[in-house]
């Protein structure tokens, strides 16, 4: 295209918006309003209409790998971390509950005053919608207008804990659910906290094993939570075990392409692996927890976790 061609194509374009700014500036308040409204309701039924998948799991690492992994496709969004669960939706639904309550206070003065009664107040299904629709909206500025886009994942570990609420959301949501020998990520996660202690956390955990028998006690909760969804929802359940993606990762991640409903070709899962490793190096070291493991330290472990750990094929 040449510098006069260009010219004219930015003048075109330049002319349209000033034609939709006008025309909109044209229209009543409320008129422009009712048109926001209509937009925000159509960005948030494309999103909608897209696959919702959630990465989860008690593994910070194997979960950003394999969101890294996810957004590398072609046809997937994947962030982290909305945080939606564990800290939105509480703060969204107790400012719901407040306002009911004093909704309620206002009611009663007025009708005690001989007044009509003030009936305003959310319902259960209300705070649903409000909450779903608050993630929806994040979830489409991710998105922004990309139709290539036929799935949307987000990662947010503590959302292992809060499945049934999400399932309530969105009803048709999938899930990534990412595990590792509990006992070696007890021992990332001390040497992490260790590393960035000031004093408190070897005050409240003044031995590994302490702290073992409270990680395991976490960790064993969570897996659960997770593959109790699982067994509730066996074809919207996808588990991967990090350990296997270091032995043959291509199998599990194209798999894992098929469950989000996207292409699974294999220069596709090369590509996106390769971005993942890149990205988030999964430099897991498998058993590294026998290093630092007392006999303490193991019993601790093994009252908590013992049964979960043979179930899931970790070795003693």
């Amino acid at each position: 295209m040449d510098g006069s061609n260009q010219d004219d194509a930015a003048g075109r374009a330049e002319t349209q918006r000033g034609a939709r700014a006008e025309g909109r500036a044209g229209k009543p308040a409320g008129a422009r309003a009712a048109d926001d409204f209509a937009r925000a309701h159509d960005r948030l039924r494309r999103i909608f209409d897209k696959r919702m998948l959630f990465i989860v799991g008690a593994t910070r690492w194997g979960t950003a790998w394999v969101q890294n992994c996810l957004d590398a496709h072609p046809a997937v969004l994947a962030k982290g971390e909305g945080h939606f669960s564990d800290i939105l939706f509480p703060l969204l639904a107790k400012a719901f509950d407040s306002y009911n309550t004093e909704a309620e206070k206002i009611g009663n003065r007025m009708q005690l005053a001989g007044l009509p009664g003030n009936a305003a107040g959310f319902t259960f299904d209300d705070v649903d919608h409000l909450l779903a629709t608050a993630a929806g909206l994040i979830f489409a500025r991710w998105a922004g207008d990309d139709d290539a886009i036929t799935c949307v994942a987000e990662k947010t570990p503590e959302h292992v804990l809060a499945l049934d609420l999400l399932d309530r959301m969105f009803p048709d949501m999938v899930v990534v659910h990412v595990i590792r020998d509990g006992r070696d990520e007890a021992v990332s996660a001390w040497d992490f906290n260790i590393g960035i202690s000031r004093g408190e956390f070897p005050r409240k955990y003044p031995t590994f094993a302490s702290f073992a028998e409270t990680f395991a006690r976490n960790w064993s909760r969570s897996v659960g939570a997770a593959r109790r969804f699982g067994r509730n929802n066996r074809l919207r359940y996808y588990q991967i075990r990090c350990e296997d993606l270091l032995a043959e990762p291509a199998p599990i991640i194209r798999r894992l392409f098929r469950f989000a409903g996207v292409d699974d070709d294999s220069t596709i899962v090369r590509d996106s692996m390769t971005r993942a490793w890149r990205a988030v190096p999964l430099d897991l070291d498998p058993g590294v927890w026998k290093d630092t493991f007392d006999q303490d330290a193991r019993r601790a472990f093994d009252r908590q976790c013992g049964e979960l750990l043979k179930l899931l094929e970790y070795d003693p």
